[in-house]
C-alpha cells in the first residue's frame, strides 16, 4: 500500500510541476531565469518554515548533524547547481532538448538507489520507467523538430554536457534526500533543502554575480509577486514536499519517473487553452507515457 501512495504522490508532484511550468512560462518572459530561481527561494523558505511549524508544532528535533548536512547539500545540488546548469543548457542547447536529457535523472536515480539502498526494480518496473521516459522524449523531440531551429554544433555539445551534469546532480540531490528521510519527516526535509538552496543563491549573488540586492527589486511589482507566490506554493513547497514523502514510500527511480510526466499533463492545456495542434508523435508519446505510468501501478 505504501508503494501505491508513493506513486500517487509522485503523480501529484508531476501535476504541480505542470501547473508551475505554465506560470514560469509567463514569468520567464519578464525576468531572467537565474534571477527567477533566486527570488523564488526567498519566498519558498518562509512559507515552508511556517507550514512545517504548523504541521509539526516545532522545528525538527532529534535530527542528526549528518541528516541536516545531507539535506542542505541536497538543496544545494537540487535547487542551485541543477537549476544553474539547466538554465545555461537552455541557452546552448534549447529548453526542449535539455529537458529530454534531464529525463535521464530517473535512470541514474534508480542506479544510485540500487547501489546505496538496495532498491531493486523488477523487469516490469524497469520496462515501465523506460516507457514513461520514452514517451516524454518522443513528445519533446517532436516539438523541437517542428520548430525547425538551427543550432551551432559547438554550442550543442556544451549544452549536452551541461544538461547531462544537471540530470546527474538532480539524481544526487534526490539520493541525499532519500538517505535523510530515514531520520526526518517530508516537510522538515523540504524545509532544510530550501534553506540549502537559498544559502547557495545568497552566496552566489553576493560574491560572484553581485546581483543580490538588485534581484530583490522585483518585490516592487505586485502582479509578478502574486503569480510568483502562487508558483512557489505549487512548486518548491507543495510539489517538492509531495516528492519527498513519495520517496519515503516508493523507490526513487519510480518516483522520479512518474514525477517527470508533466509534459504529458500539459497536453490538454496546449490543446484546449493555447489552441495548439497536436501531432501524431505527441499523441503517441502521450499514450506510451501513460501506459508506462499505468504499468508502474500494477
Amino acid at each position: 500500500m505504501n508503494m501505491i501512495w508513493g506513486q500517487l504522490l509522485a503523480l501529484v508532484t508531476a501535476s504541480c510541476w505542470a501547473c508551475n511550468s505554465v506560470a514560469y512560462r509567463y514569468l520567464g518572459q519578464r525576468m531572467d531565469s537565474s534571477f527567477l530561481a533566486h527570488v523564488r527561494m526567498w519566498m519558498a523558505v518562509p512559507i515552508i518554515i511556517v507550514i512545517s511549524l504548523v504541521a509539526n508544532g516545532h522545528f525538527p528535533q532529534n535530527v542528526s548533524t549528518q541528516t541536516v548536512i545531507f539535506l542542505l547539500l541536497s538543496g544545494f545540488f537540487g535547487y542551485f547547481v541543477t537549476d544553474m546548469l539547466m538554465f545555461r543548457s537552455y541557452v546552448y542547447l534549447g529548453s526542449r532538448e535539455s529537458l529530454v536529457i534531464l529525463n535521464l535523472a530517473p535512470v541514474s536515480s534508480a542506479i544510485f538507489s540500487w547501489f546505496l539502498f538496495s532498491e531493486k526494480l523488477n523487469p516490469i518496473q524497469i520496462l515501465a520507467i523506460f516507457m514513461t521516459i520514452s514517451g516524454i522524449v518522443i513528445m519533446v523531440l517532436d516539438e523541437s523538430r517542428r520548430s525547425g531551429e538551427k543550432k551551432d554544433k559547438d554550442k550543442v555539445k556544451i549544452g549536452i554536457v551541461l544538461a547531462t551534469l544537471g540530470a546527474i546532480f538532480q539524481s544526487v540531490s534526490y539520493i541525499l534526500a532519500k538517505y535523510a528521510l530515514n531520520d526526518i519527516d517530508a516537510l522538515s526535509s523540504n524545509m532544510l533543502r530550501n534553506v540549502g538552496g537559498l544559502a547557495a543563491f545568497i552566496i552566489y549573488g553576493l560574491f560572484f554575480q553581485r546581483t543580490f540586492f538588485s534581484d530583490l527589486k522585483v518585490f516592487k511589482d505586485k502582479k509578478l509577486i502574486y503569480l510568483l507566490l502562487l508558483s512557489v506554493c505549487i512548486g518548491p513547497v507543495a510539489g517538492m514536499s509531495c516528492q519527498m514523502q513519495a520517496m519515503n514510500l516508493a523507490p526513487v527511480g519510480i518516483v522520479t519517473a512518474i514525477s517527470q510526466v508533466s509534459p504529458v499533463l500539459l497536453l490538454p492545456i496546449d490543446k484546449f487553452v493555447l489552441k495548439k495542434k497536436l501531432s501524431k508523435a505527441s499523441i503517441a508519446g502521450t499514450i506510451i507515457s501513460i501506459a508506462g505510468v499505468a504499468l508502474l501501478f500494477l
